[in-house]
């Protein structure tokens, strides 16, 4: 394994030690990490471990929670999800392998808006009795939507995504991130509100590199989902005790 996958655990460990050049390493050892999928040596600092936990919920308070007083105006709402009650997946390797892309369902809602514009323009054509060539504003109107909607059509049909988001044993993959399973603590649902009803996010509180955000507004993927797929993988123990 990486070092991106050893600092979770050093980071909590007791055994940890800061060195100038190397950051985090073994006290035992004198060395940075050097283990498979688990270090014999771990032993949980709880005092860490809360330090850390408080500060997710520090922010989630002071940036996203609301009051009755203030909850209208807000922007965006945290939501901490339980245990799901209605699964999709059997288990956690049901999820290992998923990819997520952008959602055609938004190209699809596009060109339905386009053809609903198109409908429209016509009708309004044959009820002011304009002409039914170019010198109609109204059949220019229907030309140029329907020059975008073939670029949608295609789109919405055709065009083939390539994955944001890969799914797999040791954690979650983007291009410019990986997320392993043993690095997550804590997580929710960021949901826009108004203006910003479409907006959809998954944070994460990490233990070795603090808040993280993902964006799946515009991906083939609810927030339940998402959150099951981490319920079923995240690995909520180290030397085998609970915390």
């Amino acid at each position: 394994m990486n070092r991106k996958y050893h600092l979770p655990f050093c980071k909590i460990c007791k055994n940890r030690k800061k060195s100038l050049k190397e950051g985090v390493i073994c006290s035992l050892t004198e060395k940075i990490a050097d283990f498979e999928e688990y270090c014999t040596d771990f032993k949980t600092d709880n005092l860490e471990l809360e330090k850390i936990k408080n500060h997710f919920e520090s922010v989630v308070e002071n940036n996203y929670l609301t009051t009755k007083v203030d909850s209208f105006l807000s922007k965006r709402v945290f939501e901490k999800p339980e245990k799901l009650r209605h699964r999709r997946y059997l288990s956690k390797e049901k999820t290992h392998g998923l990819e997520f892309k952008k959602d055609k369902n938004y190209d699809k809602q596009l060109l339905f808006m386009f053809g609903v514009i198109i409908l429209m323009l016509l009708y309004g054509n044959y009820k002011n009795d304009y002409t039914w060539d170019l010198n109609s504003p109204n059949i220019i109107g229907v030309l140029v939507f329907l020059v975008i909607s073939i670029y949608f059509f295609y789109k919405a049909f055709f065009h083939k995504y390539e994955a944001l988001i890969i799914i797999d044993k040791n954690g979650i993959h983007q291009k410019e991130r990986t997320l392993y399973w043993n690095n997550i603590l804590d997580y929710g649902i960021i949901r826009g509100k108004g203006d910003n009803s479409m907006e959809q996010k998954i944070m994460i509180g990490t233990i070795s590199t603090g808040i993280q955000k993902i964006d799946i507004s515009e991906l083939n993927v609810t927030p339940e989902e998402f959150i099951e797929i981490i319920q079923l993988n995240k690995k909520t123990f180290y030397n085998k005790e609970p915390w």
